[in-house]
């Protein structure tokens, strides 16, 4: 790998310094800092503006133009820390408490310079099912939201946050995480993202450090392209990192696969994930307390590049998205995958039948709405339109930048195996459970495609050239309540 050794050290050598984390450890970008010579697009600067209830919301993203197709070009940077409870500690009330107004304080310090765009900075704290049932479960019973979509359990409606599970595609050592919270961290500005880290988690004179509260047990950093009309990102760094088959990553490639990820066409618009936005859906319309939140699905993946680009540009067109889908001159990064490109049950079964699965197709019987809907709040959503919101980006490490192990050591893998962070924002977690199982072919009606027609991994869209490694499925609270959620109920 091309790297200065220096810099390489701060990255691998950090240590524990009295139970807290090095500023190298939570700050450093490592093998990532290439990134700031050339990935960091122009954007006009946005006036400060009052942040929205949708913590996953981004201000005025940049759309652009590639084969005629509108394209999202989302943060450069995109990091993720997930935490426990600090286990020192004796998590009394009116400790929630007051660890409940300092993380409020420390997000509104850090947040306060800049606007909520991709060149300013936007942070998503998202919360695990065991933080809720060890430290609030007497309100969480009470203010939990409920999946109106799944069936009643013992006459209880079942809850809109699950556990995460395995899938079929899974092996059994897919690790099921159990993380109390995780920060989302998102900006263009590398040097924006590390201050924000460093004094929230590292720097102990900071008026914004929370680090004592929590057990920060992982960071989760990449890169999301540019490509298009700039360098690939993705291609640069695998080269760098002599990734096996990086010289067949298209050189206009946003992510290391080779395809665009970010058409507003194929993602949920506006506030559609939102608890309380689409009817039926929860039973937090029109005032239940986590309106304006939403699930999240976080996982790792690796990515066998060798194995994907030893097919023909013709083959990934067809495993990604179906293989009806007209193959465009190769080297087409953006491929339409709009309500009009939405396949139909009938296709998806003949393509099964005849041998194979493609990825977006499946996907599509599971995340685009089956029919025109109005929502709760009178606005229209036509047939075919996204509901998830896709945040994806790639990495080379694996599975993370550093992690801290079932011993509690701090493992720091090196950065040389190409994988994918995918975060995904949903209404509810069965939502993406239907999505994700329909990804490996048993659709939501019930319709197992892989017994009917004696599919494997290999002939199921992207399943042979993407695996898991880790999993775990968190709750995103509005923003009044993002700090230490339901503790002011105790």
């Amino acid at each position: 790998m091309e790297s200065d050794s220096g810099s390489e050290m701060n990255r691998r050598a950090f240590v524990l310094r009295g139970g807290a984390l090095s500023a190298a450890a939570v700050a450093g970008r490592g093998v990532y800092a290439v990134l700031d010579d050339f990935a960091a697009p122009a954007r006009a600067s946005a006036a400060n503006v009052s942040r929205w209830q949708e913590q996953y919301l981004i201000d005025s993203l940049e759309v652009i133009l590639d084969n005629a197709t509108p394209v999202i070009i989302p943060p450069v940077y995109n990091d993720v820390f997930t935490a426990k409870l600090a286990p020192d500690r004796t998590w009394s009330k009116s400790a929630l408490a007051a660890a409940q107004k300092r993380l409020e304080s420390a997000l509104s310090r850090v947040e306060s310079p800049y606007p909520a765009t991709a060149d300013g900075l936007t942070i998503v704290v998202a919360w695990g099912l065991p933080y809720f049932r060890m430290f609030v479960p007497v309100p969480w019973q009470a203010k939990a939201p409920r999946d109106k979509l799944l069936p009643a359990v013992n006459g209880q409606p079942q809850l809109a946050l699950l556990d995460a599970i395995r899938f079929p595609s899974d092996s059994s050592d897919v690790a099921l995480e159990d993380n109390h919270v995780a920060f989302k961290v998102r900006s263009d500005s590398s040097a924006i993202v590390q201050s924000v880290e460093t004094q929230l988690f590292s720097d102990t004179s900071s008026p914004a450090y929370v680090g004592d509260l929590l057990q920060l047990t992982s960071r989760r950093i990449g890169f999301a392209g540019r490509g298009f009309d700039t360098p690939s990102v993705a291609k640069t760094l695998a080269l760098k990192a002599g990734v096996t088959a990086a010289q067949s990553i298209p050189d206009r490639a946003q992510l290391t696969m080779g395809f665009t990820s970010t058409q507003p066409a194929a993602l949920g618009p506006d506030n559609i994930v939102s608890f309380e936005t689409l009817p039926g859906m929860t039973d937090q319309f029109p005032s239940g307390y986590f309106a304006h939140g939403c699930a999240m699905h976080l996982s790792h993946l690796d990515l066998d590049l060798g194995v994907w680009y030893g097919r023909s540009y013709g083959q990934r067109v067809a495993r990604m998205f179906a293989p009806s889908t007209p193959v465009p001159p190769d080297g087409t990064v953006t491929i339409p995958n709009g309500p009009g490109q939405v396949a139909t049950l009938a296709q998806v079964e003949s393509d099964a039948a005849a041998g194979q699965a493609g990825h977006n197709s499946l996907l599509q019987m599971a995340t685009r709405l089956k029919a025109d809907v109005i929502d709760n709040y009178g606005r229209l959503r036509t047939k075919g339109t996204g509901i998830p919101v896709r945040e994806d980006f790639n990495t080379l490490d694996h599975p993370f930048a550093w992690y801290i192990d079932s011993t509690g050591a701090v493992q720091t893998p090196p950065a040389t195996q190409p994988g994918l962070h995918f975060a995904v924002f949903v209404p509810t977690s069965s939502r993406f459970h239907a999505a994700r199982t329909a990804m490996d072919g048993v659709l939501p009606d019930g319709t197992n495609l892989r017994a009917r027609y004696g599919l494997t991994d290999d002939q199921i869209g992207i399943n042979s050239s993407a695996r898991a490694t880790h999993r775990q499925n968190f709750l995103v609270p509005p923003r009044a309540h993002r700090s230490f959620p339901l503790v002011e109920l105790l």
